[in-house]
């Protein structure tokens, strides 16, 4: 009878357990799948600057910089980041 109880108490805890675990994943799954929301500034290419020194001057809070610049770079089609025009106007989106 006390065998029975101990198995039973087991299976009790091993079930709780993956319920945890799944609830955890479905979380992590979620919030993945959110869109970013973001800030979007334009900035105005003085000659000399890179994007580098561009985006380096905006509030990226907690994102990481390399991504701001290939954002950045994708987002005004921008094949060669050593050949910017001055005076072309970027769109530069952070992250909130």
């Amino acid at each position: 009878m006390r065998t029975e109880w101990k198995v039973r108490a087991v299976a009790i805890a091993l079930a709780l357990g993956a319920l945890v675990i799944a609830s955890h994943a479905v979380q992590a799954v979620a919030e993945t799948t959110r869109p970013a929301s973001y800030t979007s500034y334009s900035r105005r290419v003085a000659p000399g600057q890179t994007l580098w020194d561009i985006c380096g001057d905006l509030p990226y809070g907690q994102e990481d910089l390399q991504d701001v610049i290939d954002r950045c770079r994708v987002d005004n089609d921008i094949t060669d980041p050593g050949t910017l025009q001055p005076g072309k106007v970027l769109l530069i989106r952070v992250k909130k």
